[in-house]
């Protein structure tokens, strides 16, 4: 197959392109700002909703105006990839979900990699253009400019529902000064369904297309770096790393197919469960990047999975955890410590009993042993 000729490029020699360098559909907008996205961003952040992220403060015009990442920037292209993989069959007991974008490699490097390689094909058709690309990592709401672009709308759940992959989606922007057209927009509502927000245990959807990260499982078992609030320990449920709860009763998920890519889909490194005793017995910062070498896991750290685990354990009942629980009050981390004592007093008074024993001059691991003594182990009833 030739290259396509940027001059003359249309929307489908676009697409053909990218799908070459392992997208799965890619749509166009113009680069005029999207005041509609910066309304709603500043109302979010006003009301709190962006719990400690404050890093995403900084520079809060990027976000919605493309020329200020491209001089004279003339489209924003947005481009997709199709992350879906089966989840693996839950054994009975033991065990913590990770969410289906984490199972294998870290997107983030797999995508980039595919952006770099599809932007020399692009500048060397012409090398007079200017691209700036971002996965999620960057100041762009890509979401905003995909429902613009036309590759599908904001459902309820906050994700973007593609028509044909519904919400699992990876979704990439690239700027540019080259004329590319518009693509029209994509066919979806959710109508009157509101099964993410009924699913959701802690109440974290809190408007249409707007989730208040304080309470989203997501955000409390990754980019929260401090100890989960004790009143949503049990809400989290048996979820170690994300949550696809929202995602699940999705009607438009329901045929969902599994995606293609070779490096994001066609390989695996945690799965979509994690054994509770094997994660709580990572004792080393060195035997948790072993592990989980090139699996988004690495940007939690070893404590944050560890405080995560406890918390699952917590809340799995599961007797035979006790003895693992105890060996891990021994963790040289506090974060990990005050999750375990919690979690050994929702086993009842003897594990209780084995907390009084506990020395430790850490004041959240302190808290939490006097939270437990005092019978304060938040039982979810």
């Amino acid at each position: 197959m030739t290259t396509p000729n940027l001059q003359l490029l249309t929307h489908t020699a676009l697409a053909e392109l990218a799908v070459r360098h392992g997208f799965d559909d890619v749509t166009v907008t113009d680069a005029a700002p999207h005041r509609e996205a910066a309304r709603l961003f500043r109302d979010w952040v006003d009301r709190g909703c962006h719990a400690d992220m404050e890093w995403l403060l900084k520079g809060a015009e990027r976000r919605t105006e493309p020329a200020l990442h491209v001089r004279d920037a003339q489209s924003v292209v947005v481009l997709a990839v199709n992350y879906y993989r089966e989840a693996e069959p839950l054994p009975l007991a033991g065990v913590g979900r990770v969410a289906r974008y984490a199972a294998g490699v870290d997107y983030h490097k797999a995508m980039d990699r595919q952006l770099k390689a599809l932007i020399r094909d692009l500048e060397r058709l012409d090398p007079s253009r200017q691209y700036r690309y971002y996965v999620d990592y960057g100041p762009v709401l890509e979401r905003a400019f995909a429902e613009r672009a036309g590759l599908g709308f904001v459902g309820r759940s906050a994700c973007l529902i593609h028509p044909r992959f519904g919400t699992y989606v990876f979704l990439a922007t690239l700027i540019t000064n080259a004329p590319l057209g518009r693509t029209p927009p994509a066919p979806g509502t959710c109508g009157t369904c509101r099964r993410c927000i009924a699913v959701c245990p802690t109440g974290a959807l809190v408007g249409p297309g707007q989730v208040d990260a304080r309470l989203c499982i997501s955000y409390l078992t990754i980019e929260n770096r401090g100890p989960i609030p004790r009143h949503l320990r049990p809400l989290i449920g048996n979820w170690i790393f994300g949550c696809d709860l929202c995602q699940e009763v999705c009607p438009y998920n329901a045929k969902a197919q599994r995606g293609m890519h070779p490096r994001i889909v066609g390989q695996t490194v945690a799965g979509t469960e994690l054994d509770l005793a094997e994660v709580l017995g990572l004792r080393t910062d060195e035997s948790f990047a072993a592990r989980f070498r090139r699996s988004p896991f690495r940007r939690i750290k070893r404590e944050g999975l560890l405080r995560n685990a406890a918390v699952v354990a917590g809340n799995s009942g599961e007797a035979a955890l006790v003895p693992v629980l105890r060996e891990a009050l021994r963790d040289s981390h506090p974060l990990v410590r005050g999750h375990v004592v919690w979690a050994l007093g929702r086993f009842g008074a003897g594990a209780v009993a084995r907390v009084a024993l506990v020395n430790d001059d850490d004041p959240f691991v302190q808290a939490e042993i006097e939270e437990t003594r005092a019978g304060n182990v938040d039982r979810g009833d």
